[in-house]
């Protein structure tokens, strides 16, 4: 049989159990002591904290403006607009500047980026106005534009990408705050969201802070 050696003072035992009998007496203060709880008090006090701060960062972001955008608000009335019987399949390419800086164009919008709207225009799983490249070219691919006229306007391509556009805004910059104007092959116009693309189409949107 192995003795059992104490460690503290050399006295030697038959078993284990003998051992462990002897530390716990003898030599109590080395034995690992268990964590020292909270008080129920204290317990209480902490959960209460977590929850108001968990209470408060949800109030943060409840406030937070929703910036996606759920509807189209595109209007084609009171001017006359020629939208093609048959299929298109057009590259407009659009710019976005604000106080200067050109703002990036998202790849794959319409694809994995955005909105999956209309697949029954574009034939695909895609949508009908979407983009495969970062250089800005809008892939206008429809099959049937007549039946939904809206879909060939640059504010389509915006509600598809989730991002704000019209007269008033480009994403969160505002006319409240600055100047917003829009160029299309040189020349400026005033239809912003309502623009029925076209192909080949050079479009510039820009805003200046005031």
């Amino acid at each position: 049989m192995v003795k059992k050696t104490c460690g503290v003072c050399g006295r030697v035992f038959k078993n284990t159990e003998g051992l462990i009998a002897h530390n716990n007496a003898k030599h109590s203060e080395i034995l690992p002591k268990d964590k020292k709880r909270l008080p129920v008090k204290k317990m209480r006090n902490l959960t209460i904290f977590i929850v108001v701060i968990g209470l408060i960062i949800f109030g943060v972001i409840a406030l937070i403006p929703e910036r996606n955008v759920k509807d189209l608000n595109v209007d084609l009335g009171g001017r006359e607009i020629t939208i093609p019987s048959g299929a298109v399949h057009w590259h407009p390419r659009i710019t976005i500047k604000v106080d200067g800086e050109t703002i990036p164009i998202s790849t794959d919008i319409g694809l994995s980026v955005g909105k999956i709207v209309d697949t029954s225009l574009s034939g695909m799983r895609m949508s009908p106005t979407h983009t495969h490249e970062t250089d800005g070219t809008i892939h206008l691919e429809n099959n049937n534009p007549s039946s939904k006229p809206e879909t060939l306007t640059l504010g389509y391509f915006f509600y598809v990408w989730d991002k704000q556009f019209s007269s008033k805004c480009i994403f969160e910059y505002c006319t409240d705050n600055g100047e917003l104007k829009m160029h299309v092959n040189g020349v400026e116009n005033n239809e912003f969201e309502n623009y029925v693309m076209k192909d080949k189409d050079e479009i510039l949107i820009e805003y200046t802070s005031r």
